[in-house]
């Protein structure tokens, strides 16, 4: 009861996250606002960052040889430029696409992320199981059922947002390669800040920010960093060590669904019929992926964060 509480609170707040999302990229430039809130994220949390590496002893002399520290430090350094290039692709895709998509709409585009990793995972050389491939093939039969439209109700954002979820895919797969029990929060601080930074880059060369949509924006991106980040990620953590990996999926992917709760009680968004058969369908593409998968750790995303 106590992990499916915390996960729950998770689950809330990383809903939530699309709608700060959504109203941040309007009141400042979406790719600038995206690498704003990954650096204050990183700011916030390397304290943590740092005593959990000094307390295991990740770099310390006395665990490792010189050669080691070596290794891990330009390990760190290609984990960093990896998974913070993936989390840029796709998190500045996801804000972008938010827009001309509603934030329930896309809470349930970007969670199909957790039923295309295997696909994903093909691609280097992993076999796909046919139930994971029945899944992603239901989700984005449910994509197709939400956003196909040749009435002008069918944006860009529909098929940007399905891109971000590929790019979160491939940073999931990205983290597993390169994380361990001693460096995962390390890890997660590395790549926000790569994230920030070569988000940072790509905003000033092509949407010229200015102090002023900072300023404008500063109450969303300190919501953005302190809760969706700060509860939400040890929520997760949390969460997982009193709750099998299977049960905190579950609840975990009901972000798209507080998603959309939000996006209606604050925004005033609404979903069309055809819209919310399409996120049933995606939602119970994800629930099979969920129930197929053996226990084991899961890793969460910063894009959905």
């Amino acid at each position: 009861m106590k992990g499916t509480i915390v996960l729950l609170i998770t689950a809330i707040v990383w809903g939530s996250g699309f709608i700060a999302q959504k109203l941040g990229g309007e009141a400042m430039p979406p790719m600038t606002f995206n690498a704003t809130r990954q650096l204050m994220a990183a700011i916030v949390l390397t304290p943590l960052a740092v005593f959990s590496v000094r307390s295991n002893g990740y770099f310390s002399k006395e665990k490792n040889t010189p050669e080691q520290i070596t290794a891990k430090v330009k390990m760190m350094i290609a984990a960093a430029v990896v998974c913070g290039g993936f989390l840029v692709f796709a998190t500045d895709l996801q804000q972008v696409g938010l827009q001309t998509v509603s934030a329930g709409k896309s809470g349930f585009i970007s969670v199909t992320y957790v039923v295309l990793v295997p696909l994903v995972a093909a691609l280097f050389g992993d076999k796909a199981g046919k139930k994971a491939v029945m899944c992603a093939f239901l989700a984005l039969f449910g994509f197709a059922v939400m956003s196909l439209r040749f009435d002008g109700g069918m944006t860009k954002g529909d098929w940007l947002t399905l891109i971000s979820a590929l790019g979160c895919a491939a940073q999931i797969l990205a983290v597993n390669h390169y994380v361990d029990k001693d460096n995962a929060i390390f890890l997660a601080v590395l790549q926000s800040a790569a994230c920030g930074i070569f988000g940072l880059v790509i905003g000033v060369l092509v949407e010229a920010p200015t102090l002023a949509s900072f300023h404008n924006a500063l109450p969303i991106l300190l919501y953005t960093t302190f809760v969706p980040t700060c509860i939400g990620y040890p929520g997760q953590v949390i969460g997982q060590k009193y709750t099998d990996s299977n049960t905190a999926a579950l609840i975990l992917s009901l972000e798209a669904v507080f998603a959309a709760i939000f996006g209606a009680l604050i925004l005033g968004e609404t979903m069309s019929m055809r819209e919310l058969a399409g996120s049933v369908i995606i939602f119970v593409a994800v629930i099979i992926a969920q129930l197929e998968t053996k226990p084991k750790d899961i890793g969460g995303s910063e894009a959905d964060q």
